[in-house]
């Protein structure tokens, strides 16, 4: 029958009204753990669907408290994204009742170097040491984050398989961008000679990467209050050595800070390592590293930024 016939056209109208509409897969219902590693994950999915932020705000990551509505969500979810137990210990206690969720700890993924964890005790304090045997501050590495882009980009493509070359798209592009900041912070960081000080060891990568030095850090673990020793040796160590930069971070209150530095030739800097004061999501990431290059190279070149 030919195919300009009113009944032929109207019967194969009638026909395609009653076949089934193709069903659009809703995207895999994804957390990460923290803004950078959210940023890694919300770049992977453009073009698919938004990762969900499990820490907000000011939170530290070594000492936050799991609302029920995080719970709820975690149980929810299909992927979740997080560093690893050294850094969020908080999630490890609730992953064995996650049965439907994927888990996957940044630090175990192929690719990711690792650093041990340093003692940066002054050598008179007599504070027990309490570190990791790891430092799970791997984003802090441009070259970890592109290895982490992959991995996410891996996970999701076995979850959902659908939109694999997205997926795969997506982590391509990621690495581009990554390896351009890397040249950047390279750049930015590049003969800096001077020694800082820390509140706590967070910028090991960093410092491996771009050649900075660390002098010692406020606080031996984050999750304890430094003694008196420790910070009576800490002052002595800054004012021997001449350290002109002493960094502390938005979730950690800088009264410390400030004693140590009282009476001494020392800018006080805040550093943000996990971007509490960027607006999460794709590109993140990069400012956050952006923002950290800027404050200390301004700091250790002279100024105080």
């Amino acid at each position: 029958m030919p195919a300009n016939n009113p009944v032929w056209r109207a019967a194969v109208l009638m026909v395609s009204l009653c076949l089934p509409l193709p069903v659009l897969a809703a995207a895999p219902v994804v957390v990460a753990s923290i803004a950078p590693l959210h940023s890694l994950v919300a770049t992977v999915m453009q073009g698919v669907g938004s990762p969900h932020l499990l820490l907000r705000g000011g939170e530290s990551p070594h000492t936050f408290t799991l609302r029920p509505s995080d719970a709820r969500l975690l149980h929810a979810a299909d992927v979740l994204f997080w560093i690893g137990p050294p850094l969020e210990l908080p999630l490890q206690r609730i992953l064995p009742g996650l049965e439907d969720t994927d888990t996957v700890a940044m630090l175990d993924v192929p690719g990711v170097e690792t650093l041990a964890a340093r003692d940066l005790q002054p050598a008179h304090a007599v504070e027990p040491a309490h570190v990791h045997a790891v430092d799970p501050h791997i984003w802090l590495s441009p070259a970890n984050a592109m290895a982490m882009g992959d991995a996410i980009a891996r996970t999701l493509a076995v979850t959902d398989p659908a939109n694999a070359a997205q997926y795969g798209k997506n982590a391509a592009l990621l690495r581009q961008q990554l390896t351009l900041l890397d040249q950047d912070l390279r750049f930015e960081l590049s003969g800096i000679e001077g020694g800082f000080a820390a509140f706590h060891d967070a910028y090991q990568y960093l410092e491996q990467r771009y050649g900075l030095r660390s002098s010692g850090t406020v606080t031996t673990h984050p999750e304890r209050k430094p003694g008196a020793g420790h910070l009576a040796a800490l002052r002595q160590r800054l004012a021997a050595e001449q350290v002109r930069c002493l960094f502390s971070e938005p979730q950690y209150q800088p009264r410390l800070v400030d004693m140590l530095s009282e009476g001494l030739e020392i800018h006080h800097v805040v550093l943000d390592p996990i971007g509490v004061d960027i607006a999460p999501g794709a590109g993140a990431y990069q400012k956050m590293m952006h923002a950290l290059a800027d404050r200390l190279s301004g700091c250790l070149r002279g100024g105080s930024r």
